[in-house]
């Protein structure tokens, strides 16, 4: 029986499962360029990205080659290391996870030095680092049990006072031939002393009303997972997707100009991409990311409104996300890793303890 030392915290999973999927997915990126090294294609790849480049102009074509071949190799080495170590880290080695944090922060460092085309792989690293040095994942891998926050004590309605009277001594009838009257009674028609009590009491305490609510349960952390989860993924798929949009609705021409020359890709294949009407290819680019940002800006909304205790919301979040999931599918395999964000995010908001939280608010 899984107890909470043992079972495993969903951040350690969450990481693990990111750092072994991006992995996999760097090791066909790797061997697929590797395959067909000795191409021409490759050949004019690297020559195109050297002269748009005004740092590596003087660096020779075979230079480069050889530069890039031992730097494909090293990220082959490095995600099979981050995919090794996230089996055993899953599996609560200390060691691994230590292993793991130091490959995730080097990988977050070469894929920021790219540019912009590795800010979502240098942000996934973050995310991997974060999760598995949190509150939770410290606790399970040292053997204990978190301690559970601190909730509000519930109020205990104090039972009633009993009423004390005093009791008075019963009046006897005079005797006959006695000529003594028993004294008259110090409050003839009232209640003894003590035992008075107002009709309409004031209004009781509202912290000890038996009818008052207990104090508020705090949010489930699998809800606040998926919550902080979604909204930080929306928000990088939003910022990329809306700078596209951004730039094409600021200079469009600028915008046909970048895309007829894209880096690391022959004249052949901008031929066979965008066709003969480069403006038109612009402009479905230009729509594309503005639906992918709105529905970003779609899935953040929805995620944090989960925070407000809404049944529907719920809904909503579930909806979006399936919407991001068909998405992601047809992106694949670059959306793979959204695509498994969002349903794990789906699967958290959806458990035991989310719905119970959710049905106190109704």
């Amino acid at each position: 029986m899984a107890t909470p030392t043992t079972a495993r915290p969903q951040k350690v999973t969450m990481a693990c499962l990111t750092a072994g999927v991006a992995s996999v997915l760097v090791l066909i990126s790797v061997m697929t360029t590797l395959s067909g090294w000795g191409s021409l294609e490759v050949r004019e790849q690297v020559e195109r990205t050297l002269d748009a480049s005004p740092v590596t102009s003087t660096l020779s074509v075979d230079a480069a080659l050889r530069w890039l071949r031992v730097l494909l190799m090293a990220a082959a080495a490095l995600a099979t290391a981050s995919l090794v170590l996230a089996v055993w880290t899953a599996k609560r080695h200390k060691g691994a996870r230590i292993g793991l944090t130091v490959v995730s922060v080097l990988s977050t460092v070469s894929f920021a030095a790219t540019g912009a085309a590795g800010i979502i792989p240098a942000m996934l690293g973050v995310v991997v680092v974060v999760f598995l040095w949190s509150a939770e994942s410290r606790a399970w891998f040292a053997g204990r049990e978190l301690q559970p926050a601190q909730r509000p004590p519930q109020q205990s309605v104090p039972a009633a006072r009993p009423v004390h009277t005093t009791a008075t001594p019963p009046v006897r009838p005079p005797q006959p031939g006695s000529e003594s009257q028993p004294p008259p009674a110090p409050r003839p028609y009232a209640a003894a002393p003590g035992s008075y009590q107002h009709p309409f009491p004031g209004p009781v305490p509202h912290q000890q009303a038996p009818y008052a609510r207990p104090g508020q349960p705090p949010r489930p952390r699998p809800l606040i997972t998926a919550v902080v989860t979604a909204t930080v993924l929306s928000g990088i798929v939003a910022a990329v997707f809306g700078l596209n949009a951004l730039i094409y609705l600021v200079s469009p021409s600028q915008y046909v100009e970048m895309l007829s020359n894209p880096p690391m890709f022959s004249d052949a294949d901008v031929r066979q991409l965008i066709g003969d009407d480069p403006e038109g290819y612009a402009r479905g680019i230009f729509l594309l990311s503005l639906a992918l940002g709105l529905l970003a800006v779609a899935g953040a909304a929805s995620a944090l409104s989960l925070l407000v205790r809404k049944p529907a919301a719920r809904i909503v979040f579930t909806v979006v996300a399936g919407i991001g999931m068909a998405v992601s599918v047809v992106l694949a395999p670059l959306g793979l890793i959204w695509l498994l964000a969002q349903a794990a995010c789906v699967m958290l908001v959806w458990r035991r303890e989310v719905t119970a939280w959710l049905r106190v608010g109704r």
